[in-house]
């Protein structure tokens, strides 16, 4: 192969390279970002199984306010604004036997993608819900 046949076949892989370069760098993100999402997920079920926990509990110190605090200190352990967190208790305090839910909806923005998302005029914010149910004992 003569070597202008070796300086056009270098040309051509470039260019190939910077080609598939931005979908591979989207698909990366895109991973990063759903792993991300998927971790306050889990942070989410983990607070709210603390909160429901802790809102069946048979104590008469035990306030709807000491099961919010509950949730709050778990977002804030995993560095998750508590202030972004929705909480809502239900049947708390119905009696023995009935089941307490605490649910909570948490407006998780999408950090690296969050830029491409506005520009595309998309919303940048995922919304996360989760619950967790147990008998008031």
């Amino acid at each position: 192969m003569t070597p202008a046949g070796r300086r056009g076949a270098r040309g051509q892989a470039l260019v190939e390279f910077a080609l598939i370069v931005p979908v591979l760098l989207l698909l990366v993100l895109g991973i990063v970002e759903f792993g991300r999402a998927w971790n306050a997920h889990q942070v989410l079920t983990d607070a709210a199984r603390e909160a429901a926990r802790t809102a069946v509990v048979d104590d008469d110190g035990i306030t709807e306010d000491s099961v919010r605090v509950v949730v709050r200190r778990a977002l804030g352990r995993a560095a998750l604004d508590p202030e972004q967190a929705n909480i809502t208790i239900t049947g708390w305090r119905t009696g023995r036997g009935t089941p307490a839910t605490v649910a909570i909806s948490y407006s998780h923005t999408l950090g690296w993608l969050s830029a491409l998302l506005e520009w595309s005029g998309a919303d940048a914010t995922a919304v996360l819900r989760t619950s967790f149910s147990m008998r008031n004992e």
